[in-house]
Parts: C-alpha cells; structure tokens; sequence
C-alpha cells in the first residue's frame, strides 16, 4: 500500500510540473498589445536585429520587420513595446551624408619636339607651364582624359586606349596604346575638409616599340604612389620616360556633398 501511495505521489508531482512548465511557456493572465512603427531612415530589418532581444520572449509575442512598407510590428505586453519604441527612436536617425569625391585623371605627352595630336585643353595650361619649367620638355598633348566619381572610403580603377599619334607612330605602325589605374582607398584628409588622400595611386600603360617589319614588342612604363589632392587642385602625380618623350599624369579632385 505504501509503494502505491508513493506512486500515485510522484506521478501527482509531475503533473503539476507540467502545469506549470504551461504556465511559464504561455501567457495566460495579461494581454499582449499591438503596435506598428514606422521607420523613416533606416532599414527596418537592421533596427529589428538591435531590438529583437528586447522583447518578453512569451509564446505568442512577436517583432516583425517590413523593408516593403517600412514599418516594424510588435506584439508583447506594454513595458516591452515601450522599451522596444525608445529603442527605434534611439536608432531611427538619419544617416550622416558622406561626401562625393570627383576625380579627373589626366594623361598628358611631354616632348622635345613638336606633337601631333590632342592640343593641351585651356585649364591644364597653368600645370604646363611649371612643367616645362621644371622638365627638360618643351611641347605637350593630352592623351587621354578621363572623370570618376567616388565616395569616401572606396577606391576606384579604369583602363582604356589612348592616342597614339602623340607617341610619333607611323600610321603602317599604330598600334593600340593600353593603359590602366588603379586609386585604392580614397579617403577625406584628416585635417583639411577640402583635401582627400589617396593610399597608393598605380598608373601603367602598354606602349608599342617597333624594332622592324613586322616586329612590334610592348613596354609596360608606369609608376605607383601615396597622394593628397586639394580641392580644385591639380597635381601632378608622376611622370616616367619613354624614349625621347615623357608620360605625365595629372590628377584634380573636387569635394562635394553627396546628392
């Protein structure tokens, strides 16, 4: 009889063991409440990974985020909604702008005699001039031009084909001239808001050298850097020899807000 008494106890136990287990797992006294926020500037799918531990975690509560409709629903008892709306105040704010970099890349010819080709463009005539008074070259043409637009923090690369008549090729000669750059990590200077710094600025060009008929070999000349740009400034950012001419990169670059 006894062993029968402690049965029916322990099975007794694990019944209001079980009850309770309901209890916690389910919420069967106080009303969930519902509200739907709206979110202006943010991604409603990374507020809600900031705020999901901030509900109660009863079955039945919920936190559901709409990128669609920019909005994020809860369902949970009235201190976890209001602990989870000053958390999406907190967190809804608008993101600070981040400035619009314009870079213009320049290839310039620099020669002891006169050149065929491109004429030098009216605002890069003020870099000629210190140039031919610092180089031993007194004629130059513009190869190539090209513009990006980047932002802080990104680098940017291009290539192309320039001309090749400021190279003196015979027109039974002309061969494709390749070049190629490669700015990495262009960044805002630390001290100065109109200036931006470029980690390592890597130019290369592919220039053809005819040593016969027939017999065409490409000499890859080029040159790799740090650089700091100020606003609107034009700076020349290296130059390297080939043969009796010279190639001269000049960069500019403008600071502006992002539209």
């Amino acid at each position: 009889m006894k062993k029968l008494l402690i049965a029916l106890l322990l099975v007794a136990t694990a019944a209001f063991a079980q009850d309770d287990k309901k209890t916690e797992d389910y919420n069967t006294v106080r009303e969930f409440k519902n509200k739907v926020f709206e979110v202006r500037n943010r991604s409603p799918r990374d507020i809600f990974n900031s705020i999901v531990l901030l509900g109660s975690g009863f079955k039945g509560a919920a936190i559901s985020p709409n990128n669609d409709l920019h909005t994020i629903t809860v369902r949970d008892f009235p201190e976890n909604i209001a602990a989870i709306e000053d958390a999406i105040k907190r967190l809804d704010r608008p993101v600070a702008s981040t400035p619009d970099i314009e870079l213009k890349i320049a290839v310039l010819i620099a020669s002891k005699t006169p050149l065929a080709g491109n004429p030098i463009p009216e605002e890069l005539e003020p870099v000629v001039k210190q140039l031919q008074s610092t180089l031993r070259y007194s004629h130059y043409g513009l190869m190539t031009t090209t513009v990006h637009r980047t932002t802080t923090g990104r680098g940017l690369e291009g290539s192309g084909v320039a001309d090749s008549s400021l190279l003196g090729l015979k027109p039974n000669e002309e061969r494709p001239v390749m070049f190629q750059y490669n700015l990495r990590e262009v960044t805002m200077n630390a001290t100065d808001e109109h200036a931006i710094d470029i980690r390592n600025f890597e130019f290369s060009m592919n220039v053809p050298i005819v040593l016969g008929t027939n017999n065409v070999q490409y000499q890859r000349i080029g040159f790799q850097t740090p650089v700091t740009v100020k606003g609107k400034e034009k700076v020349v950012i290296g130059t390297t020899t080939m043969g009796d001419k010279a190639l001269v990169v000049v960069v500019t670059a403008n600071v502006a807000s992002a539209q």
